[in-house]
């Protein structure tokens, strides 16, 4: 069982949200639900989160509101084409992850982005 880490899920979809929260929950992470009006709160409250998992349709709505780095960020997308990881890569997203999620990829990245994490200090911050 994983050492439990606080884990922010920003997905538009519900019942996406919720199937993941339920699969990291039984990995032994606590998560936090937000949506894209929450997480700048959600990502300077409370304790250090240890990653951001967010869905390409919050990162579109979203894009170009993000500066500097406070938590490893990982993007799930329908399709992983050119533009769209170049994009990601200039926001500073850690990894991306092509849906549908089979076997243990996001555990994977998740673990990976956690170990990888950077000093306190750097990672993905919204603008408020």
């Amino acid at each position: 069982m994983a050492e439990a880490s606080t884990i922010l899920i920003a997905v538009g979809d519900g019942v996406l949200a919720d199937s993941l929260r339920f699969s990291l929950e039984l990995e032994g992470y606590a998560v936090e639900l937000c949506d894209e009006y929450s997480l700048h709160r959600a990502i300077g409250a409370g304790e250090p989160k240890a990653c951001l998992v967010l869905d390409q349709d919050v990162f579109t709505r979203m894009e170009g509101r993000f500066q500097g780095f406070v938590v490893p960020v990982i993007l799930m997308v329908e399709c992983q084409t050119r533009l769209m990881l170049a994009r990601a890569q200039a926001a500073g997203i850690t990894k991306v992850v092509e849906k549908p999620i089979l076997g243990g990829v996001l555990f994977e990245a998740i673990k990976t982005a956690m170990k990888d994490a950077p000093t306190p200090g750097h990672g993905l911050r919204a603008h408020k």
